[in-house]
């Protein structure tokens, strides 16, 4: 403050003002100096990377759009798992959204679900979207599909975490379940909505309930999508 003081060559020494109590307490408004952080997710981004993308509304895709003014995306997304519905092919969705360049590539390899459980998946999706676009597995689990009814749930967990040392469990229904008495909660045991479960994967899949997602076309995705966590076994248990 010295120093603007004495380099100060105005007529009315302006910078004398800096000892007045009056300006001193502006400078240390503290409501002055907290200025809020910039949001660090408004971009603007260089390229932005969007999953999930059969999910996503009209009004997300203009959110991200205006966060990313190049263009430059990498888009992956199944209509297989839109659980609403995606009627339009993915070059109609991207031209109408504002996206109309975008170059289209079908993966239609599955290296995470093994045959045996694609077998049980692919009608499942196929029943409400017989043109559905089913990946083809590469590799088999040697573990056929196995159907119960949901009482034998806590003896399939059981039998389960006491022969597999290693390896996650998920139970998959229409609600999410709470860990019953007669099965105590494993850390290894997850319970899941479809939903919640959707881009995850397990060692076994227990799909409880599997009629309780309902008809139509969400109901058959939410099955699908459940099946199709399984990285080795699937347990069918319906009522």
């Amino acid at each position: 403050m010295e120093d603007l003081i004495a380099s100060d060559d105005s007529e009315m020494l302006v910078m004398s003002m800096l000892k007045g109590a009056d300006l001193q307490e502006s400078l240390g408004d503290e409501g002055i100096l907290a200025a809020p952080s910039p949001d660090a997710l408004a971009g603007p981004f260089g390229h932005v990377i969007v999953d999930e993308a059969q999910e996503l509304s009209d009004a997300e895709w203009r959110m991200i759009l205006a966060r990313c003014p190049s263009g430059s995306l990498t888009i992956v997304g199944d209509r297989v798992q839109a659980r609403h519905g995606f009627q339009e092919s993915w070059t109609e969705r991207l031209q109408r959204i504002g996206i109309p360049d975008a170059r289209v590539a079908t993966l239609g390899i599955n290296y995470r679900t093994p045959e045996e459980v694609m077998a049980e998946a692919a009608p499942a999706i196929r029943s409400a979207l017989p043109d559905a676009n089913v990946p083809t597995s590469v590799r088999s689990s040697g573990l056929p599909v196995r159907r119960g009814t949901p009482d034998e749930l806590d003896t399939v967990l059981r039998d389960w975490l006491t022969s597999n040392p290693e390896g996650i469990a998920c139970v998959i229904g229409p609600v999410l379940l709470e860990s019953s008495s007669a099965a105590p909660a494993d850390p290894r045991v997850s319970r899941l909505t479809a939903a919640e479960a959707k881009g995850l994967e397990f060692d076994l899949v227990v799909l409880l309930d599997p009629d309780g997602f309902g008809p139509g076309v969400e109901g058959a995705v939410d099955r699908y999508v459940a099946m199709t966590r399984a990285t080795r076994e699937l347990v069918i248990l319906s009522r």
